[in-house]
C-alpha cells in the first residue's frame, strides 16, 4: 500500500539554495521539473514574497542554476523557468524516480524545502531517509499516512490519539515506579475507558519500538 510522506529537506547542495538564501522573504513552489536530452533539468516554479530583484541576483550567482527565465506574472506571482546544472546538484528527482516515488508538492524557503510525496511502501521511505543521509542532506518526516485515509502517523508510527495516550501518560507519571495513576485514571483523562487506554498505550509502545529500535528508521 502506498503511503504519503510530508518532511523538510536541508542542505547547500539543493537547489535554488543560494537564490533563496538571497531573498529570505521569497517562498518558491515548484511547478513542474522536467528532464530534457541534454545534461541539464528543467524546472518551472512560483515566487511569492516580493523579493523578486533579490531572488534573481541570487539565481545568477547559484552554482545550481545554468540560466534562468521569467515565463509569467501574474499579480504578486512570477513563474519562472530555469536550466540547473546537474554537477552541482544531490540528485534527489531522480532517486525518487528509482523508488517508483511520485513527488506531490514542494515549497522552498531560505530555511530548506518542504516536500509532499508518494512512496510504493515504507521501505521505500526508509530508503530514502538513507539516500538523503549518505548525500549529507537532513531529513526530517512530519507525516506519513495512507492516501485518503484523514489519521496521519507521525515520524515515528504513531497516530494522533496513540501521540496523545503516550504523552498524558508520561506527564500524569504513568511509567513511574510505582505508578502515579491507574489506567482508569488515565482513560478519565484521555475521555476513554480504562481498558481502551490499555490498549491504545500498548499498540503505540509497540508502533514506537517497531519504528525507532527495531528499524533502520530510526
Amino acid at each position: 500500500m502506498s503511503l504519503i510522506a510530508e518532511f523538510s529537506l536541508r542542505s547547500s547542495d539543493l537547489i535554488l539554495t543560494t537564490a533563496l538564501d538571497a531573498a529570505p522573504g521569497t517562498t518558491v513552489e515548484l511547478e513542474q521539473q522536467m528532464a530534457t536530452r541534454s545534461d541539464a533539468p528543467v524546472v518551472l516554479f512560483w515566487a511569492f514574497g516580493g523579493e523578486f530583484d533579490r531572488l534573481e541576483d541570487g539565481l545568477r550567482r547559484d552554482a545550481t542554476v545554468r540560466d534562468s527565465t521569467v515565463i509569467e506574472e501574474l499579480g504578486e506571482k512570477v513563474l519562472y523557468r530555469a536550466r540547473l546544472e546537474s554537477d552541482e546538484l544531490v540528485a534527489i528527482y531522480p532517486y525518487y524516480q528509482r523508488l517508483g516515488a511520485a513527488p506531490l508538492a514542494a515549497t522552498g524557503t531560505h530555511e530548506g524545502w518542504q516536500r509532499r510525496v508518494r512512496f510504493p511502501d515504507r521501505e521505500s521511505v526508509i530508503e530514502m531517509r538513507q539516500f538523503c543521509a549518505d548525500s549529507g542532506v537532513e531529513f526530517r518526516l512530519h507525516r506519513l499516512y495512507t492516501p485518503g485515509d484523514a489519521e496521519f502517523e507521525d515520524e515515528f508510527g504513531l497516530s494522533p490519539e496513540q501521540r496523545e495516550a503516550l504523552t498524558v501518560a508520561q506527564r500524569a507519571g504513568y511509567f513511574d515506579v510505582p505508578r502515579a495513576v491507574s489506567l482508569d485514571e488515565l482513560g478519565e483523562q484521555l475521555d476513554i475507558s480504562g481498558q481502551s487506554a490499555s490498549e491504545r498505550l500498548r499498540r503505540g509502545v509497540s508502533k514506537l519500538v517497531t519504528n525507532t529500535l527495531l528499524s533502520d528508521f530510526s
